[in-house]
């Protein structure tokens, strides 16, 4: 079903099958003004978006092979910047990736089969050695609404984590002291690695 929200801004709120056989690059972005945000960048990109909902936004292109998301939130201390990411075909890719991340140390919290951003994914988060928050998913199908609460609710903390007042209190310490901070520490509230014991124990 199609909407329209906007001057000329139309979006069928589905990812094109066209697309989805795909290796993208991803980025999500905080905004102040969903409907502006759009409109820019429906001119930037020279198209319409693929998705368009009064909380969320998403362009699929591929040229470049680009997804990228909009969500209505105003920037925290370290901008506009939500989350990086790729989006995979298959199941293989993901773990070839998850197998090279493990290789070098990188800790990862994974999501397996849920329901975020009006679609249904499973899903890496890493952070890289500055604390810059990574997805790594893998796209199932479309859904009507947005996802269980829980799962939006460590989406949108995770900026807060990766690049808002607690990063940027981490950096000034190990700046001034050469501490490092622990690995995977910028990963979404409720995401811990994987092997990692819940807190209290069992």
């Amino acid at each position: 079903m199609s909407a329209i929200m906007g001057e000329g801004i139309r979006a069928e709120n589905r990812t094109p099958e066209e697309e989805r056989g795909l290796v993208k690059f991803h980025a999500s972005l905080n905004v102040s003004d969903l409907e502006r945000s759009v409109a820019f960048y429906a001119a930037l990109l020279g198209c319409q978006p693929a998705k368009f909902y009064p909380d969320y936004a998403k362009f699929e292109t591929s040229d470049p092979p680009l997804v990228l998301s909009l969500k209505p939130k105003r920037a925290c201390a370290g901008g506009p910047l939500n989350h990086l990411g790729l989006r995979v075909t298959t199941m293989e890719r993901l773990r070839d990736i998850e197998a090279r991340l493990r290789k070098v140390g990188a800790r990862i919290g994974e999501q397996d089969d849920v329901k975020c951003c009006y679609a249904r994914q499973t899903k890496l988060w890493i952070t890289d050695p500055d604390e810059t928050l990574w997805e790594v998913y893998l796209f199932h199908d479309d859904v009507a609404d947005w996802g269980e609460k829980e799962n939006k609710t460590k989406l949108y903390k995770a900026p807060l984590q990766a690049f808002g007042l607690f990063a940027l209190i981490r950096r000034a310490w190990n700046n001034a002291f050469g501490a490092r901070p622990a690995p995977g520490s910028g990963l979404p509230d409720g995401v811990r690695p994987q092997g990692a014991c819940p807190t209290g124990g069992r």
